[in-house]
């Protein structure tokens, strides 16, 4: 399958964009073409691209980038609505201007949109285009068991602001501060590289991980269980975990901050039962929740809708 991309450029803070379009490209023959943003950027004709493309794609795609666009519409593209070459659309930051966002989707009418919120199919009937959950993944080469040995019994990272009282982060942090016997690390998202934070987490024995805006899945649930320490996550949302992870098997949960340190001090004293949860973890991850597995994944369905 013969694919044009279009996606923002972003540093390693937005590094789902990169993996993403790394991803699509092992799996079809991908044109990264144009390397614009689509907020603020100059205006997209589609028959200026299609003129410059050395050969006539199968499907237009956009990535998570057309979608990264705060309260505003996302930018429309000239001529797409009277080109002859399918379009898939992948949906991001699902918690700002949703209903903006799901109406340009509807009037660009794609064969395919992706999202990684587990909603998708209230934005299939919202729309009426075919909605696939495509959610977050980890890249192993970065994320992975770097044989280090523990230097931290529990951790997190993540912004933790001063209005954000009723924030998950903000409760653990302070809560966790009066733990005098338990090797406690917090990082914000600043990190030395990527290797470095992932080299951190691997070498604590149980992290942190809370749902985002809108209860999203982020990619540090997938980076913890690649790392091979011990995931422990918040809110018992069943659909929000449905077909990622199960309790007690890949991850541990918890519902109030005193099931949290029970939790914690459980595992930091059963370590066989922590580490039986890490192992199905990691074998989960390698099986299912790769950036390759969403390429393929990806294709897979937009080969599907283009027949």
């Amino acid at each position: 399958m013969k694919v044009i991309y279009f996606e923002r450029q972003r540093g390693n803070s937005f590094s789902n964009y990169n993996e993403m379009k790394s991803a699509l490209a092992k799996n079809c023959t991908l044109y990264q073409y144009p390397h614009w943003s689509p907020v603020g950027g100059p205006n997209v004709n589609i028959r200026e691209v299609l003129s410059r493309c050395p050969e006539k794609p199968d499907v237009i795609c956009f990535g998570f980038g057309w979608t990264d666009c705060s309260e505003n519409s996302p930018k429309m593209v000239a001529g797409l609505n009277e080109c002859d070459v399918p379009v898939g659309i992948i949906l991001n930051k699902e918690y700002a201007a949703l209903d903006k966002k799901l109406e340009w989707i509807k009037e660009i009418n794609p064969i395919a949109a992706f999202t990684v919120h587990h909603d998708y199919k209230v934005y299939q009937e919202k729309t009426g285009v075919s909605f696939y959950q495509l959610p977050f993944a980890v890249n192993t080469d970065v994320f992975k068991n770097y044989g280090v040995e523990y230097t931290n019994d529990f951790g997190f990272s993540g912004i933790i602001r001063p209005e954000q009282t009723d924030d998950w982060r903000t409760k653990i942090y302070q809560r966790s501060r009066d733990w005098k016997d338990i090797k406690f690390f917090f990082t914000s998202h600043r990190h030395d590289s990527l290797e470095q934070y992932a080299k951190r987490i691997n070498a604590t024995k149980i992290w942190l991980s809370t749902t985002g805006p809108a209860d999203l899945v982020g990619t540090r649930y997938y980076e913890a269980m690649a790392s091979k320490t011990t995931l422990l996550v918040c809110n018992r949302f069943d659909r929000v975990y449905d077909n990622i992870l199960e309790e007690d098997k890949h991850c541990i949960m918890f519902g109030s901050l005193e099931e949290l340190e029970d939790k914690i001090r459980h595992y930091l004293k059963h370590d066989s039962e922590r580490m039986k949860i890490v192992n199905n973890a990691y074998e989960l991850i390698n099986k299912k929740h790769t950036w390759n597995h969403r390429g393929e994944f990806m294709i897979s369905k937009l080969k599907e809708r283009v027949k």
